[in-house]
Protein backbone atom coordinates (compact mmCIF):
# COMPACT_ATOMS: atom_id res chain seq x y z
CA UNK A 1 0.00 0.00 0.00
CA UNK A 2 1.39 3.45 -0.55
CA UNK A 3 0.04 6.81 0.07
CA UNK A 4 -1.07 7.33 -3.56
CA UNK A 5 -3.45 4.30 -3.74
CA UNK A 6 -5.37 4.73 -0.57
CA UNK A 7 -8.82 5.88 -0.68
CA UNK A 8 -9.44 9.29 1.04
CA UNK A 9 -13.23 8.95 0.39
CA UNK A 10 -15.88 6.41 1.33
CA UNK A 11 -19.15 6.21 2.18
CA UNK A 12 -18.51 3.77 5.74
CA UNK A 13 -15.40 3.77 7.40
CA UNK A 14 -14.41 0.80 9.70
CA UNK A 15 -11.51 0.96 12.03
CA UNK A 16 -10.38 -2.01 13.14
CA UNK A 17 -10.67 -5.38 11.19
CA UNK A 18 -10.94 -8.13 13.89
CA UNK A 19 -15.07 -10.18 13.89
CA UNK A 20 -16.89 -6.88 14.60
CA UNK A 21 -15.31 -4.87 12.36
CA UNK A 22 -15.33 -7.29 9.13
CA UNK A 23 -18.93 -8.07 10.54
CA UNK A 24 -20.04 -4.11 10.25
CA UNK A 25 -18.23 -4.42 6.64
CA UNK A 26 -20.13 -6.67 5.16
CA UNK A 27 -23.54 -5.61 6.16
CA UNK A 28 -22.52 -1.86 5.19
CA UNK A 29 -21.20 -3.22 1.87
CA UNK A 30 -24.30 -5.45 0.96
CA UNK A 31 -26.34 -2.84 1.62
CA UNK A 32 -25.07 -0.91 -1.36
CA UNK A 33 -22.42 1.58 0.06
CA UNK A 34 -18.77 1.65 -0.88
CA UNK A 35 -16.38 0.45 2.45
CA UNK A 36 -13.43 0.81 3.48
CA UNK A 37 -11.73 -1.72 6.04
CA UNK A 38 -8.75 -0.32 8.44
CA UNK A 39 -6.56 -2.34 10.48
CA UNK A 40 -3.50 -1.10 12.35
CA UNK A 41 -1.87 -4.34 12.41
CA UNK A 42 -0.15 -6.18 9.72
CA UNK A 43 -2.86 -9.17 10.00
CA UNK A 44 -6.23 -9.16 10.15
CA UNK A 45 -8.90 -10.54 13.09
CA UNK A 46 -7.30 -9.24 15.70
CA UNK A 47 -7.77 -11.02 19.16
CA UNK A 48 -10.90 -12.78 17.12
CA UNK A 49 -7.61 -14.90 15.30
CA UNK A 50 -6.19 -15.80 18.88
CA UNK A 51 -8.99 -17.50 20.36
CA UNK A 52 -11.02 -20.99 19.90
CA UNK A 53 -13.49 -18.92 18.24
CA UNK A 54 -15.88 -20.50 20.58
CA UNK A 55 -19.56 -18.33 20.30
CA UNK A 56 -22.38 -18.65 22.55
CA UNK A 57 -25.57 -18.48 20.85
CA UNK A 58 -29.22 -19.90 21.40
CA UNK A 59 -32.30 -20.67 19.36
CA UNK A 60 -29.61 -22.27 16.87
CA UNK A 61 -31.30 -26.12 16.47
CA UNK A 62 -28.03 -27.27 17.67
CA UNK A 63 -28.27 -26.93 21.59
CA UNK A 64 -32.24 -26.89 22.75
CA UNK A 65 -33.43 -24.15 25.25
CA UNK A 66 -35.32 -21.19 25.45
CA UNK A 67 -34.35 -17.20 25.39
CA UNK A 68 -35.05 -16.92 28.64
CA UNK A 69 -32.73 -19.90 30.07
CA UNK A 70 -30.28 -18.34 28.26
CA UNK A 71 -30.72 -14.57 29.18
CA UNK A 72 -30.61 -16.07 33.29
CA UNK A 73 -27.68 -17.73 32.26
CA UNK A 74 -26.22 -14.41 30.56
CA UNK A 75 -26.96 -12.33 33.48
CA UNK A 76 -25.76 -14.83 36.36
CA UNK A 77 -22.60 -14.44 34.63
CA UNK A 78 -23.00 -10.67 34.76
CA UNK A 79 -23.66 -11.10 38.66
CA UNK A 80 -26.74 -9.70 37.77
CA UNK A 81 -24.80 -6.21 36.90
CA UNK A 82 -25.01 -4.92 33.40
CA UNK A 83 -26.65 -2.62 30.96
CA UNK A 84 -29.92 -4.52 30.08
CA UNK A 85 -30.66 -2.90 26.82
CA UNK A 86 -27.39 -4.15 25.01
CA UNK A 87 -28.10 -7.42 27.26
CA UNK A 88 -31.78 -7.42 25.32
CA UNK A 89 -30.24 -6.31 21.65
CA UNK A 90 -28.18 -9.83 21.74
CA UNK A 91 -30.84 -11.62 22.66
CA UNK A 92 -32.99 -10.22 19.87
CA UNK A 93 -30.52 -10.58 17.18
CA UNK A 94 -28.78 -13.69 18.45
CA UNK A 95 -30.93 -16.53 15.90
CA UNK A 96 -30.95 -14.24 13.19
CA UNK A 97 -27.04 -13.34 13.29
CA UNK A 98 -26.32 -17.11 13.57
CA UNK A 99 -28.49 -17.75 10.46
CA UNK A 100 -27.00 -15.33 8.69
CA UNK A 101 -23.31 -16.24 9.66
CA UNK A 102 -24.34 -20.14 8.07
CA UNK A 103 -26.52 -19.44 5.79
CA UNK A 104 -24.76 -16.70 3.80
CA UNK A 105 -21.08 -16.51 5.08
CA UNK A 106 -19.59 -20.05 5.37
CA UNK A 107 -20.03 -20.55 8.82
CA UNK A 108 -20.52 -24.07 9.83
CA UNK A 109 -21.51 -25.94 13.39
CA UNK A 110 -21.96 -29.01 14.30
CA UNK A 111 -21.64 -28.87 18.17
CA UNK A 112 -21.99 -27.35 21.59
CA UNK A 113 -20.11 -27.11 24.85
CA UNK A 114 -21.45 -26.62 28.10
CA UNK A 115 -19.00 -24.11 30.67
CA UNK A 116 -19.61 -22.77 34.21
CA UNK A 117 -22.47 -20.40 34.42
CA UNK A 118 -24.37 -22.69 31.75
CA UNK A 119 -27.70 -24.57 32.41
CA UNK A 120 -27.01 -26.08 28.85
CA UNK A 121 -24.62 -26.33 26.43
CA UNK A 122 -24.69 -22.92 24.79
CA UNK A 123 -21.30 -22.56 23.17
CA UNK A 124 -21.24 -23.27 19.78
CA UNK A 125 -17.79 -24.92 18.10
CA UNK A 126 -17.13 -24.53 14.54
CA UNK A 127 -16.83 -27.88 12.24
CA UNK A 128 -13.66 -29.45 11.36
CA UNK A 129 -10.40 -29.59 12.28
CA UNK A 130 -9.82 -25.65 11.99
CA UNK A 131 -8.33 -23.23 14.72
CA UNK A 132 -11.83 -21.19 15.68
CA UNK A 133 -10.75 -17.82 16.00
CA UNK A 134 -8.63 -18.07 12.76
CA UNK A 135 -11.33 -19.75 10.85
CA UNK A 136 -13.47 -16.91 11.91
CA UNK A 137 -11.28 -14.43 10.35
CA UNK A 138 -10.54 -15.96 7.41
CA UNK A 139 -14.10 -16.61 6.65
CA UNK A 140 -15.06 -13.17 7.07
CA UNK A 141 -12.43 -11.64 5.16
CA UNK A 142 -13.71 -13.95 2.17
CA UNK A 143 -16.72 -12.26 2.24
CA UNK A 144 -15.86 -8.96 2.63
CA UNK A 145 -13.58 -9.24 -0.12
CA UNK A 146 -16.22 -10.87 -1.85
CA UNK A 147 -18.67 -7.78 -1.80
CA UNK A 148 -15.80 -5.36 -2.61
CA UNK A 149 -15.07 -4.02 0.63
CA UNK A 150 -11.23 -2.42 0.48
CA UNK A 151 -9.43 -3.78 3.58
CA UNK A 152 -5.67 -2.33 4.45
CA UNK A 153 -3.56 -3.08 7.27
CA UNK A 154 -0.62 -1.25 8.60
CA UNK A 155 -3.22 1.92 8.67
CA UNK A 156 -3.82 2.88 12.05
CA UNK A 157 -6.52 5.77 12.32
CA UNK A 158 -4.99 8.36 15.08
CA UNK A 159 -8.05 10.75 15.72
CA UNK A 160 -11.68 11.31 14.48
CA UNK A 161 -12.45 14.34 12.69
CA UNK A 162 -15.88 16.41 12.66
CA UNK A 163 -17.57 18.67 11.07
CA UNK A 164 -18.67 22.32 11.28
CA UNK A 165 -22.07 20.62 13.13
CA UNK A 166 -20.13 18.03 15.54
CA UNK A 167 -20.78 15.13 13.06
CA UNK A 168 -18.32 12.40 12.92
CA UNK A 169 -17.24 12.47 8.86
CA UNK A 170 -13.58 10.73 8.91
CA UNK A 171 -10.31 10.11 10.52
CA UNK A 172 -6.83 11.08 10.41
CA UNK A 173 -4.79 7.73 9.66
CA UNK A 174 -0.91 6.94 9.96
CA UNK A 175 0.62 4.31 7.23
CA UNK A 176 4.17 3.19 7.00
CA UNK A 177 4.23 5.90 3.87
CA UNK A 178 2.56 8.94 5.52
CA UNK A 179 -0.19 10.19 7.17
CA UNK A 180 -3.68 10.19 5.00
CA UNK A 181 -6.98 12.05 5.93
CA UNK A 182 -10.01 9.57 5.07
CA UNK A 183 -13.65 11.43 4.67
CA UNK A 184 -16.73 9.03 5.34
CA UNK A 185 -20.06 10.56 3.89
CA UNK A 186 -21.83 8.03 6.18
CA UNK A 187 -20.63 6.64 9.30
CA UNK A 188 -17.74 5.30 11.13
CA UNK A 189 -17.56 2.29 13.00
CA UNK A 190 -14.66 1.78 15.77
CA UNK A 191 -14.06 -2.18 16.22
CA UNK A 192 -10.70 -1.40 16.84
CA UNK A 193 -11.08 -3.71 20.12
CA UNK A 194 -9.72 -3.31 24.02
CA UNK A 195 -6.59 -1.66 25.72
CA UNK A 196 -5.39 -4.87 27.67
CA UNK A 197 -1.65 -3.76 25.61
CA UNK A 198 -1.62 0.03 26.96
CA UNK A 199 -0.57 -0.59 30.89
CA UNK A 200 -1.35 2.76 31.14
CA UNK A 201 -4.77 2.67 30.58
CA UNK A 202 -4.81 -0.93 32.49
CA UNK A 203 -3.64 0.36 35.42
CA UNK A 204 -5.74 3.87 35.48
CA UNK A 205 -8.97 2.16 34.76
CA UNK A 206 -8.18 -1.15 36.53
CA UNK A 207 -5.68 -0.14 39.40
CA UNK A 208 -3.06 -2.31 40.89
CA UNK A 209 -4.46 -5.45 39.59
CA UNK A 210 -4.40 -4.37 36.13
CA UNK A 211 -0.71 -4.56 35.48
CA UNK A 212 -0.77 -7.97 37.06
CA UNK A 213 -2.53 -9.10 34.05
CA UNK A 214 -0.90 -10.75 31.24
CA UNK A 215 -1.92 -9.64 28.08
CA UNK A 216 -2.47 -12.05 25.54
CA UNK A 217 -5.13 -10.62 22.78
CA UNK A 218 -4.42 -8.79 19.69
CA UNK A 219 -1.33 -6.73 19.15
CA UNK A 220 -3.71 -3.91 18.10
CA UNK A 221 -5.63 -3.96 21.92
CA UNK A 222 -3.88 -0.30 22.48
CA UNK A 223 -6.97 1.48 23.27
CA UNK A 224 -6.93 3.57 19.86
CA UNK A 225 -10.61 3.83 19.52
CA UNK A 226 -11.45 4.46 22.86
CA UNK A 227 -8.72 7.40 23.22
CA UNK A 228 -10.18 8.91 19.99
CA UNK A 229 -13.51 8.46 21.27
CA UNK A 230 -12.94 10.15 24.67
CA UNK A 231 -11.29 12.80 22.85
CA UNK A 232 -14.80 13.56 22.03
CA UNK A 233 -16.22 13.47 24.76
CA UNK A 234 -17.70 9.99 24.35
CA UNK A 235 -19.08 8.47 27.71
CA UNK A 236 -17.70 4.83 29.32
CA UNK A 237 -19.61 1.83 30.48
CA UNK A 238 -18.17 -0.63 33.06
CA UNK A 239 -14.75 0.73 32.17
CA UNK A 240 -13.38 -0.30 35.51
CA UNK A 241 -15.08 -3.59 36.64
CA UNK A 242 -13.84 -4.48 32.68
CA UNK A 243 -10.55 -4.89 33.81
CA UNK A 244 -10.88 -7.95 34.56
CA UNK A 245 -8.66 -11.41 34.13
CA UNK A 246 -9.70 -14.54 31.55
CA UNK A 247 -7.58 -17.10 31.74
CA UNK A 248 -4.28 -18.39 32.56
CA UNK A 249 -1.26 -18.03 30.30
CA UNK A 250 2.71 -19.06 30.41
CA UNK A 251 4.21 -15.85 30.81
CA UNK A 252 7.36 -16.12 28.47
CA UNK A 253 5.52 -16.99 25.11
CA UNK A 254 2.33 -15.03 26.44
CA UNK A 255 0.36 -18.18 25.24
CA UNK A 256 -2.79 -18.81 26.95
CA UNK A 257 -3.76 -22.36 28.34
CA UNK A 258 -6.73 -23.76 29.25
CA UNK A 259 -5.80 -27.64 30.14
CA UNK A 260 -7.70 -27.58 33.67
CA UNK A 261 -10.86 -27.50 31.10
CA UNK A 262 -9.44 -31.66 30.28
CA UNK A 263 -8.25 -32.17 33.59
CA UNK A 264 -5.40 -30.57 34.82
CA UNK A 265 -5.06 -29.82 38.52
CA UNK A 266 -4.47 -25.94 39.42
CA UNK A 267 -2.08 -25.37 41.63
CA UNK A 268 -0.43 -21.96 43.68
CA UNK A 269 3.08 -22.16 44.85
CA UNK A 270 2.59 -23.67 48.72
CA UNK A 271 1.47 -26.49 46.19
CA UNK A 272 -2.10 -26.30 46.85
CA UNK A 273 -5.30 -25.83 44.81
CA UNK A 274 -7.11 -22.31 45.49
CA UNK A 275 -10.53 -22.99 43.05
CA UNK A 276 -12.61 -25.29 41.53
CA UNK A 277 -10.74 -26.11 38.69
CA UNK A 278 -14.06 -26.99 36.32
CA UNK A 279 -15.10 -23.01 37.08
CA UNK A 280 -15.27 -20.32 35.12
CA UNK A 281 -11.74 -19.61 34.26
CA UNK A 282 -12.15 -15.85 34.59
CA UNK A 283 -13.12 -16.78 38.21
CA UNK A 284 -9.82 -18.83 38.15
CA UNK A 285 -7.67 -16.22 37.71
CA UNK A 286 -9.45 -13.72 39.85
CA UNK A 287 -8.73 -16.24 42.73
CA UNK A 288 -4.82 -16.89 41.49
CA UNK A 289 -4.57 -12.92 42.04
CA UNK A 290 -6.02 -13.10 45.72
CA UNK A 291 -3.19 -15.14 46.29
CA UNK A 292 0.32 -13.79 47.88
CA UNK A 293 1.59 -15.35 44.37
CA UNK A 294 -0.38 -15.08 41.65
CA UNK A 295 1.15 -17.81 39.99
CA UNK A 296 -0.98 -20.77 38.59
CA UNK A 297 0.62 -24.64 38.22
CA UNK A 298 -1.41 -26.37 36.03
CA UNK A 299 -0.53 -30.17 36.38
CA UNK A 300 -1.83 -33.25 34.26
CA UNK A 301 -0.97 -36.45 33.21
CA UNK A 302 -0.78 -37.92 29.53
CA UNK A 303 -4.60 -39.10 29.80
CA UNK A 304 -5.05 -34.94 30.23
CA UNK A 305 -2.58 -34.03 27.41
CA UNK A 306 -3.94 -36.01 25.06
CA UNK A 307 -7.43 -34.89 25.86
CA UNK A 308 -6.11 -31.55 25.68
CA UNK A 309 -4.76 -32.18 22.08
CA UNK A 310 -7.68 -33.16 20.26
CA UNK A 311 -9.89 -30.01 21.75
CA UNK A 312 -10.61 -26.86 20.46
CA UNK A 313 -8.47 -25.68 22.80
CA UNK A 314 -5.68 -27.78 22.15
CA UNK A 315 -5.49 -26.60 18.78
CA UNK A 316 -5.32 -23.34 19.55
CA UNK A 317 -3.74 -22.17 23.04
CA UNK A 318 -0.60 -23.93 22.68
CA UNK A 319 3.01 -23.60 22.12
CA UNK A 320 3.96 -23.35 25.86
CA UNK A 321 6.86 -24.90 27.62
CA UNK A 322 6.50 -27.43 29.60
CA UNK A 323 7.82 -29.20 32.45
CA UNK A 324 8.03 -33.52 31.61
CA UNK A 325 8.89 -36.11 34.34
CA UNK A 326 7.90 -39.88 34.95
CA UNK A 327 6.71 -39.32 38.46
CA UNK A 328 4.96 -36.36 40.21
CA UNK A 329 7.66 -36.13 42.83
CA UNK A 330 10.29 -35.53 39.93
CA UNK A 331 8.10 -33.20 38.09
CA UNK A 332 7.55 -31.12 41.67
CA UNK A 333 10.96 -31.04 41.75
CA UNK A 334 11.62 -29.86 38.26
CA UNK A 335 9.36 -26.88 38.97
CA UNK A 336 10.86 -26.00 42.44
CA UNK A 337 13.99 -25.62 40.95
CA UNK A 338 12.64 -23.06 38.41
CA UNK A 339 10.23 -21.10 40.75
CA UNK A 340 9.00 -21.00 44.42
CA UNK A 341 6.87 -23.97 44.60
CA UNK A 342 6.42 -26.54 47.94
CA UNK A 343 7.04 -30.11 45.92
CA UNK A 344 6.11 -31.52 49.22
CA UNK A 345 2.81 -30.01 49.51
CA UNK A 346 1.91 -30.67 45.55
CA UNK A 347 2.41 -34.70 46.80
CA UNK A 348 -0.09 -34.48 49.01
CA UNK A 349 -2.83 -32.37 47.18
CA UNK A 350 -2.68 -34.51 44.40
CA UNK A 351 -2.77 -37.54 46.76
CA UNK A 352 -6.11 -35.72 48.08
CA UNK A 353 -7.36 -34.70 44.71
CA UNK A 354 -7.06 -38.47 43.21
CA UNK A 355 -8.69 -39.66 46.26
CA UNK A 356 -11.56 -37.17 45.48
CA UNK A 357 -12.16 -38.60 41.87
CA UNK A 358 -12.28 -41.93 43.02
CA UNK A 359 -15.12 -41.20 45.83
CA UNK A 360 -16.81 -38.57 43.27
CA UNK A 361 -17.05 -35.63 45.49
CA UNK A 362 -14.60 -33.02 45.77
CA UNK A 363 -14.55 -31.99 49.69
CA UNK A 364 -12.66 -28.94 49.37
CA UNK A 365 -13.64 -27.03 46.13
CA UNK A 366 -16.38 -28.76 44.68
CA UNK A 367 -14.76 -29.68 41.41
CA UNK A 368 -17.48 -33.10 40.65
CA UNK A 369 -17.65 -32.28 37.39
CA UNK A 370 -14.58 -32.23 34.75
CA UNK A 371 -15.93 -28.30 32.88
CA UNK A 372 -19.12 -26.83 33.74
CA UNK A 373 -21.66 -29.41 34.70
CA UNK A 374 -20.73 -31.46 32.37
CA UNK A 375 -18.13 -34.50 32.30
CA UNK A 376 -16.38 -36.10 35.07
CA UNK A 377 -12.96 -35.27 36.30
CA UNK A 378 -10.25 -38.15 35.94
CA UNK A 379 -7.34 -39.06 38.47
CA UNK A 380 -4.04 -37.70 37.82
CA UNK A 381 -1.95 -40.75 37.78
CA UNK A 382 -1.28 -41.88 34.28
CA UNK A 383 2.98 -41.28 33.42
CA UNK A 384 4.38 -39.14 31.77
CA UNK A 385 3.43 -36.12 33.98
CA UNK A 386 3.72 -32.79 33.09
CA UNK A 387 3.64 -29.14 34.30
CA UNK A 388 3.31 -25.56 33.05
CA UNK A 389 3.94 -21.78 34.92
CA UNK A 390 1.09 -19.81 34.31
CA UNK A 391 0.05 -16.62 35.67
CA UNK A 392 -3.64 -14.61 34.84
CA UNK A 393 -3.56 -13.15 31.88
CA UNK A 394 -6.57 -10.95 29.91
CA UNK A 395 -7.08 -11.34 26.39
CA UNK A 396 -9.99 -8.66 26.66
CA UNK A 397 -11.70 -6.00 28.04
CA UNK A 398 -15.46 -6.21 29.39
CA UNK A 399 -15.80 -2.53 29.39
CA UNK A 400 -15.80 0.28 26.77
CA UNK A 401 -18.22 2.95 25.49
CA UNK A 402 -20.95 3.98 26.04
CA UNK A 403 -23.57 2.83 23.25
CA UNK A 404 -27.24 3.37 22.65
CA UNK A 405 -29.13 0.03 20.96
CA UNK A 406 -28.67 1.54 17.80
CA UNK A 407 -24.70 0.86 18.42
CA UNK A 408 -24.10 4.66 18.28
CA UNK A 409 -21.46 6.07 20.81
CA UNK A 410 -22.69 8.07 23.56
CA UNK A 411 -21.40 11.26 25.03
CA UNK A 412 -20.73 12.47 28.91
CA UNK A 413 -24.09 14.51 28.22
CA UNK A 414 -26.08 11.04 27.21
CA UNK A 415 -26.38 12.35 23.34
CA UNK A 416 -25.27 10.19 20.26
CA UNK A 417 -22.66 11.15 19.03
CA UNK A 418 -23.53 12.10 15.51
CA UNK A 419 -21.98 9.67 12.49
CA UNK A 420 -20.19 7.08 15.19
CA UNK A 421 -21.11 3.71 15.86
CA UNK A 422 -19.27 0.98 17.66
CA UNK A 423 -18.99 -2.64 17.87
CA UNK A 424 -16.72 -5.33 19.76
CA UNK A 425 -14.55 -5.35 22.52
CA UNK A 426 -14.44 -1.93 22.71
CA UNK A 427 -18.40 -1.87 23.33
CA UNK A 428 -18.62 -1.62 27.46
CA UNK A 429 -22.07 -2.51 29.16
CA UNK A 430 -23.14 -6.01 27.73
CA UNK A 431 -20.84 -7.97 29.90
CA UNK A 432 -21.25 -5.90 32.72
CA UNK A 433 -19.69 -7.47 35.90
CA UNK A 434 -18.74 -10.23 34.30
CA UNK A 435 -18.80 -12.85 31.78
CA UNK A 436 -20.08 -15.83 29.95
CA UNK A 437 -17.74 -17.83 27.41
CA UNK A 438 -18.22 -17.73 23.85
CA UNK A 439 -19.99 -14.01 24.26
CA UNK A 440 -16.92 -12.32 23.48
CA UNK A 441 -16.79 -13.29 19.70
CA UNK A 442 -20.61 -13.95 19.72
CA UNK A 443 -21.15 -10.48 20.67
CA UNK A 444 -18.66 -9.34 18.39
CA UNK A 445 -20.38 -10.79 15.66
CA UNK A 446 -23.84 -9.98 16.61
CA UNK A 447 -23.40 -6.44 17.04
CA UNK A 448 -20.76 -5.84 14.58
CA UNK A 449 -23.49 -6.92 11.79
CA UNK A 450 -25.70 -4.52 13.47
CA UNK A 451 -23.19 -1.59 13.90
CA UNK A 452 -22.63 -2.24 10.13
CA UNK A 453 -26.62 -1.80 9.48
CA UNK A 454 -26.74 1.27 11.21
CA UNK A 455 -24.06 2.73 9.26
CA UNK A 456 -25.72 2.26 5.97
CA UNK A 457 -29.03 3.29 7.29
CA UNK A 458 -27.61 6.98 8.03
CA UNK A 459 -27.80 7.56 4.29
CA UNK A 460 -31.62 6.70 4.46
CA UNK A 461 -32.52 8.86 7.47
Amino acid sequence: MTMSDMPTNTDVLVLGCGAAGLSAAIEAADLGLKVLALESEDELAGSTRLSAGHCSFYGTGIVEGSREEFAADLRDSHHGDDDPKLVELYLDHVPGAYRRLVDDLGFHYDKSLQLAHMRRAWMHELSGNVRGGAEIGRLLEVAARQRGVDIRVAARARRLIRDDAGRVVGADVETKDGNVTILAAKGVVLATGGFTRNLALMTNFGGPNGARMLPIGGSGCRGDGLIMALALGAATSFISAGVAPTGPAEPKTQKGSLVAYCGAVLLNSDGERFANEAGMYSDVSVAALKQEDETIFQIYDETVREAYKNSMWGRVLTGFPEFKSDTLEELFDQIAAERRFDAQAAVATLGRYNESVRRGHDPEFGRDHMVGTAGKPTEITTGPFYGIITVPGTTQNNGGLKVDDGLRVIDVFGKPIDGLYAAGEIVGGFHGNGYLSGTHVGMALVFGQLAGKAAAGLAKA
